[in-house]
């Protein structure tokens, strides 16, 4: 499994746990619980804002270099 997979899985448990215990205390509607723990779970595994998982650096190939090419 991968990490990402892994951590989507724990932050939608989390919140759905933590949802749960702001139902039983305030009275929420309870189907919002997981409603809220998916999205967070979508969250984390896309992450648009590069806020969990570092963006990859592009790599160039040695022949891509201004330096390496043929005269």
């Amino acid at each position: 499994m991968s990490k990402r997979a892994l951590a989507a899985f724990l932050w939608f448990a989390a919140a759905w746990f933590g949802y749960e215990i702001v139902w039983s205390v305030t009275g929420v509607p309870r189907l919002g619980g997981p409603v809220v723990a998916f999205m967070l779970g979508a969250l984390v595994t896309v992450d648009p804002f590069g806020w969990f998982w570092p963006k990859a650096e592009p790599t160039t190939g040695a022949a891509t270099e201004p330096s390496q090419l043929p005269a």
